[in-house]
């Protein structure tokens, strides 16, 4: 079965569904063996790990899509990819949303949110005019139909933050009525600090951007469950971004390393009950596959 029929089965299964998010190969690779359905490649991850860049625009389409190929490739699971604003105008949406579905992408989002560097931590700046980004939204579900019908085409819309939630519905309806199969409506800090208040809040924009008969990708406040998004009808959770754990543990260990030039047992081969060992390390690059090759081809 294909990955995007895969991924746009997946939505139609009852509940909310957990995706991680991933960076590269190598945590792709872990979503998949802990028994995740899909995974999504983060933006700023793969812009931390894989070019050393903030998110602010400064990455090209065809670097993401270089990205793309080999994540996608590399695990047998659904990849969603964040595809920012569609790295151009009309046009270029068109482009990116047909490369990235021919690299291995199963879904991805377009986001009606200006490149910037003055952007805020949960995304707030200017946003497009909305005739704007629903031509970009029309492009990319014109370009999957011709590459992939199953592809999943999700619309992201962070216009709330400055323009108000009857915005965000007005977006959402429009994006709906073209064929987009889910909305985002990004959270922003203007929602209550308190969890009941902002789920209640949350629920309602929710509810009025179309769900449970419009899948919906929840963003809530950092201390919302599964349960709380469950209870507001939200279709998507994703998040688990690894772009932070990487770096506290990296930056521990070599701190470690540095200040008594030892290193830890675990780092040549991880105990039972400590975490993954060595050979499970092997599992997960796919060793045995090529072992299997080999041992096939060897007379």
């Amino acid at each position: 079965m294909k990955k995007t029929t895969m991924l746009r089965n997946l939505l139609h299964e009852p509940g909310l569904i957990l995706v991680p998010c991933v960076c590269d190969c190598l945590t792709a690779r872990c979503a998949e063996a802990v028994g995740f359905k899909s995974a999504c490649l983060s933006g700023s991850s793969m812009y931390d790990t894989e070019f050393g860049l903030p998110n602010i625009g400064l990455v090209t389409a065809t670097e993401v899509v270089n990205v793309v190929t080999y994540v996608a490739k590399s695990i047998n699971i659904p990849l969603i990819v964040i595809a920012d604003d569609g790295f151009g105008p009309m046009l270029s949406a068109y482009l990116t949303t047909q490369h990235l579905i021919r690299a291995g992408a199963s879904g991805l989002y377009i986001c009606d949110r200006k490149p910037s560097i003055t952007r805020g931590q949960h995304g707030i700046g200017d946003v497009l005019p909305r005739d704007e980004f629903l031509g970009k939204m029309s492009a990319a579900l014109e370009a999957r139909d011709k590459e992939d019908k199953d592809c999943v085409i999700i619309a992201r819309i962070d216009a709330g933050a400055t323009m108000g939630d009857e915005e965000v519905f007005a977006r959402a309806k429009a994006c709906t009525e073209l064929g987009v199969d889910v909305i985002f409506p990004n959270f922003h800090p203007s929602v209550s600090k308190d969890k009941e208040a902002a789920k209640k809040h949350l629920g309602e924009l929710y509810r009025k951007a179309g769900a449970p008969e419009v899948m919906i990708w929840g963003m809530g406040p950092d201390d919302f469950t599964a349960k709380d998004y469950a209870d507001i009808n939200t279709k998507l959770w994703v998040n688990a971004r690894v772009d932070f754990i990487i770096a506290e543990s990296i930056l521990e260990f070599y701190q470690n390393f540095k200040d008594t030039g030892t290193l830890p047992m675990r780092t040549f081969a991880m105990q039972p009950g400590t975490g993954p060992a060595a050979d499970y390390l092997q599992k997960l690059r796919g060793k045995d596959v090529w072992n299997e090759i080999v041992k096939r081809n060897t007379k």
